[in-house]
C-alpha cells in the first residue's frame, strides 16, 4: 500500500500492520473510533499492544468543502515525538510512521481515560488539568524556541496552518464580516510573520485525554513553527464558548482559565495581552462564521459569542482576563 489514496478500514488495517511487523495476525482485533473528521482513526489491539492508527483524509468530513494536504500526519507524528522528548508524560508514544501510506500508529490511552471536552460538557471542570496544560504548553514553546529540535520539513511547512486554520477560520470569518476584515487581516499578518516556536495549532479540550494517571495532548496535525499566542488563545476560546453554553458553570470555566494562564506565564506577564485579545476575538468570530462552527451553541449563544469576538478584536483590551470581564459585563 504505497503512494495510494486508498484509506484503511477495519478489514485492511490488520494485514497492513502485520506486514509492518507491529501486531500479530492471530490475536489482533480492530474497530473504527469516532471523531474522525480529518482522519480515519482505528483502534487496534493484540495480546501485547493497545494502539491507535490514524490516516489522514484529503477531504475533511464536514458540511462545507474543506481539503488539506494528507502529509500533515507526518507533522502530527513529529509534534508528538518532540513533546514526549520534552515531557514524556505529556503525550502518547509514537510506535510507527509510514510516509508512503501516510499513517501514524500511536499508543492508545487506557480505557478509563476520556477526552477533556466530554468532561467539561458534563460540568466536570478540573482546574488542575488546566494548570497542567499551561505547564505543558509553556515547556513546549520554550524548548522549541527558534525551531530547536524541529525538522526542516516542519519548519518549512506553512501550508498546513493556512489550509486547516487561517483559511477556514480567519479568512472565512473576514469574508462573512467584511467590516472586520482589516482587523482580522492584521492579526493574520502578524501570525504569519511570527515564526517563534512549535505551535500545536489545535490546542483544544477535545485533543486532551485525561485519566487518573495523568493527561495527554494529542492531535498535532496543525503543528507548525509559528505564533505561541495562538495556542493560548485557542484554549481560552474553547473555555469561553463552553461558559456561554453552560452559564451555570461559568465560575468553574473561569477558574480553569486562570489556572491555565497562571501556569503558562508562571509568575511572568503575558508578552502581549492585546494581541491575545485580538486572537481570541478572531477565533470567537470563526467559531460562529467559519467553516467549523461550535456545534453546541444555540442561536442566542452564537450571537453572544459573535458580539464578544467583535469587541475583543476591535477594542483589544490589554489584560489577559479581559475576555472574561467583558463576558460578565455584556451577558450577565
Amino acid at each position: 500500500m504505497s503512494g495510494s489514496d486508498t484509506l484503511l478500514d477495519e478489514r485492511t488495517v490488520i494485514p497492513y500492520l502485520v506486514e509492518r511487523g507491529i501486531v500479530d495476525a492471530a490475536s489482533t482485533t480492530a474497530h473504527l473510533l469516532g471523531g474522525g473528521v480529518s482522519n480515519v482513526v482505528i483502534s487496534v489491539t493484540d495480546l501485547r499492544h493497545s494502539l491507535v492508527l490514524k490516516q489522514a483524509r484529503a477531504k475533511l468530513a464536514v458540511a462545507e468543502a474543506w481539503y488539506a494536504p494528507r502529509e500533515r500526519v507526518l507533522r502530527e507524528a513529529e509534534g508528538l515525538r518532540v513533546l514526549t522528548t520534552i515531557d514524556p508524560a505529556a503525550a502518547p508514544t509514537v510506535v510507527d510512521v509510514d510516509p508512503d501510506a501516510l499513517t501514524m500508529t500511536i499508543e492508545r490511552a487506557p480505557d478509563d481515560w476520556s477526552d477533556w471536552k466530554s468532561q467539561l460538557m458534563g460540568g466536570s471542570v478540573d482546574a488542575a488539568v488546566a494548570s497542567r496544560l499551561g505547564e505543558v504548553l509553556r515547556s513546549m514553546h520554550v524548548a522549541t524556541a527558534g525551531g530547536a529540535g524541529l525538522s526542516a520539513e516542519l519548519i518549512a511547512d506553512v501550508e498546513t496552518f493556512e489550509v486547516l486554520r487561517l483559511s477556514p477560520y480567519h479568512r472565512t470569518a473576514a469574508e462573512r464580516n467584511p467590516d472586520l476584515a482589516p482587523q482580522i487581516d492584521a492579526v493574520v499578518a502578524r501570525m504569519s510573520d511570527t515564526r517563534q516556536c512549535l505551535v500545536h495549532g489545535d490546542f483544544s479540550p477535545k485533543n486532551v485525554l485525561v485519566g487518573a494517571a495523568g493527561a495527554w495532548v494529542i492531535d498535532f496535525e496543525v503543528a507548525h513553527l509559528g505564533d505561541p499566542t495562538f495556542d493560548v488563545a485557542f484554549l481560552e476560546t474553547h473555555l469561553l464558548l463552553k461558559a456561554l453554553r453552560f452559564p451555570q458553570w461559568r465560575g468553574r470555566f473561569q477558574e480553569a482559565s486562570r489556572a491555565f494562564v497562571d501556569a503558562y506565564t508562571r509568575d511572568s506577564t503575558f508578552p502581549d495581552a492585546a494581541h491575545l485579545s485580538r486572537q481570541i476575538g478572531c477565533l470567537l468570530l470563526a467559531r460562529v462564521d467559519g467553516k467549523s462552527p461550535a456545534e453546541y451553541l444555540d442561536a442566542e449563544q452564537r450571537n453572544r459569542a459573535h458580539a464578544l469576538g467583535r469587541t475583543l478584536l476591535t477594542k483589544a483590551p490589554d489584560t489577559v482576563g479581559a475576555a472574561w470581564t467583558l463576558r460578565e459585563e455584556e451577558f450577565s
